[in-house]
C-alpha cells in the first residue's frame, strides 16, 4: 500500500484478517492533520468489519444528524437517531489516522511512517520493485501487488503514466478555530451543535462542524476561478461573505469564532477519476482513484469500503483468479456513476440563482464537464 490514509489502512487491515502481511508506505513521518472531519452512520458496518468501532471513541465526537439550507431560507434536519446504523462521528483527524495505524499494526501489517515512493516499475521475477525514501536513506521493497492510496496525488497511478480526469474545479477555502465552547460531554444535552450543517448561497456554499477539542471547521466551497471575485482567499473576506449565509453565521457567532483572525486554508475539492483504476498487479483505492465533492458525503467512508473490497480482489488474485482485480474497477465505476448521479441531483435542488455562475455550471442543462490532467 502507497499511502496510510482510510483506503490505504482499510485495504491492509481487511488484507492482514485474510491471512497476508501487507505493507504500507506512508510519506508523512506520523499522524497528521487532514481535511475530512465527518463520518457518517452508513460507515458502521465496515468500520465493524475492520475491527475500528471500538476505537472512534478515541478519536472523535459522536454527530447526531445533519442541517441543510439547500433550495429554500428554511433549514432542513436530518437525525441520524432515528437511522439503522446510529449515530455519525465527528473527527480528529490526526488521532483518527493514528487508530488507524494502531488497528492495521495489531493485525500484523508492517506499517512505515516516513517512506516516500519515488519509483515504481516491474520485478524481473515477479510483481514490482519500489524505490522508497525513508529516514534511512533510499530502499527498495519488492511486493506481488502495489495499491495506490496515496489521496488526489495518486503517485503511483502518475509514475505508470495513468491519467486523471477532472470533472469540475471545485476547492475549499477552510477554517480551523477554537471556540468558546469548553465542555468535552459527549451527547445531544451537551450544549455543542453536533450537526454537519450546508448553507447554499450565490458563489457556492458553506460547509461547518464543530469538532473534538473545542475546534470549528467553517469551509467556503466555490470554483477555483471564482476565488479572486468572491474575497474568499482572505479571512476578512470569508468574514464578509458569511453575511449571506445567515444559519451559518449564527453558529459561527455563538462559537465565538471571529473569521477575519483566522488563517484561511485552501484545499482542492472536485470531483476527478483515474482513467484506469486496476491494471496488471495493481490498483488504485480512495481518493487516488476516485475523488468526490464533499456535498456527497462520500470520503473516508467510501474510501474505508473501497479497501475491504480491494483486500478481497487481491486475496483472490493471489490465489491465482488472473482477473481479480477486474472485480475492483467494475466496484469503482459503478460507484462513480451512483456518485455523479447523486451529486446532480443535489445540485439541481438548489434553482435560487440560475444566472449565478457557480451554480450555472452545476444545471442539469450544464452537465460535468471532462478535463484529463
Amino acid at each position: 500500500m502507497v499511502g496510510g490514509g482510510p483506503a490505504g489502512a482499510a485495504t491492509a487491515i481487511a488484507l492482514a484478517q485474510l491471512g497476508h502481511r501487507p505493507l504500507v508506505l506512508e510519506a508523512a513521518a506520523g499522524p497528521s492533520w487532514k481535511v475530512g472531519e465527518c463520518l457518517p452512520p452508513s460507515a458502521a458496518p465496515v468500520l465493524d468489519r475492520l475491527g475500528l468501532t471500538r476505537r472512534l471513541p478515541d478519536a472523535g465526537l459522536p454527530s447526531y444528524g445533519n442541517r441543510s439550507v439547500w433550495g429554500a431560507t428554511d433549514a432542513v434536519e436530518r437525525d441520524f437517531l432515528f437511522g439503522t446504523h446510529g449515530v455519525g462521528w465527528r473527527l480528529d483527524r490526526a488521532r483518527f489516522e493514528q487508530e488507524l495505524a494502531a488497528t492495521a499494526s495489531d493485525a500484523g501489517v508492517d506499517w512505515r511512517w516516513g517512506s516516500r515512493l519515488v519509483g515504481c516499475s516491474r520485478s524481473r521475477s515477479q510483481g514490482w520493485d519500489l524505490r522508497v525514501v525513508g529516514d534511512d536513506g533510499p530502499t527498495v521493497h519488492r511486493t506481488d501487488v502495489v495499491v495506490d492510496a496515496s489521496g488526489r496525488a495518486a503517485r503511483v497511478a502518475r509514475l505508470l503514466g495513468v491519467r486523471r480526469v477532472r470533472y469540475d474545479h471545485l476547492v475549499g477555502a477552510l477554517i480551523y478555530a477554537r471556540t468558546r465552547e469548553v465542555s468535552e460531554v459527549r451527547g445531544p444535552v451537551a450544549g455543542v451543535d453536533s450537526s454537519t450543517l450546508v448553507e447554499a448561497v450565490s458563489d457556492g456554499w458553506w460547509y461547518s462542524l464543530s469538532l473534538p477539542g473545542d475546534r470549528l471547521v467553517v469551509g467556503f466551497m466555490t470554483d477555483a476561478d471564482l476565488l479572486a471575485s468572491t474575497g474568499a482567499r482572505r479571512p476578512d473576506g470569508l468574514r464578509a461573505l458569511l453575511e449571506e449565509a445567515p444559519v451559518t453565521r449564527t453558529r459561527v457567532l455563538a462559537a465565538g469564532v471571529d473569521l477575519s483572525r483566522e488563517q484561511v486554508v485552501l484545499r482542492p475539492a472536485h470531483t476527478a477519476r483515474l482513467t484506469s483504476v486496476a491494471g496488471p498487479d495493481w490498483l488504485a483505492v480512495g481518493d487516488a482513484a476516485i475523488a468526490f465533492d464533499p456535498l456527497a458525503s462520500y470520503g473516508i467512508a467510501a474510501a474505508l469500503g473501497e479497501g475491504y473490497h480491494a483486500a478481497e480482489s487481491i486475496a483472490a488474485l493471489l490465489a491465482g483468479r488472473a482477473d481479480a482485480l477486474s472485480d475492483h474497477a467494475r466496484l469503482v465505476d459503478r460507484t462513480l456513476a451512483r456518485y455523479l448521479i447523486m451529486c446532480r441531483d443535489r445540485y439541481a435542488r438548489e434553482r435560487r440563482w440560475p444566472e449565478a455562475e457557480f451554480w450555472r455550471r452545476r444545471s442539469v442543462r450544464s452537465g460535468p464537464a471532462q478535463r484529463a490532467v
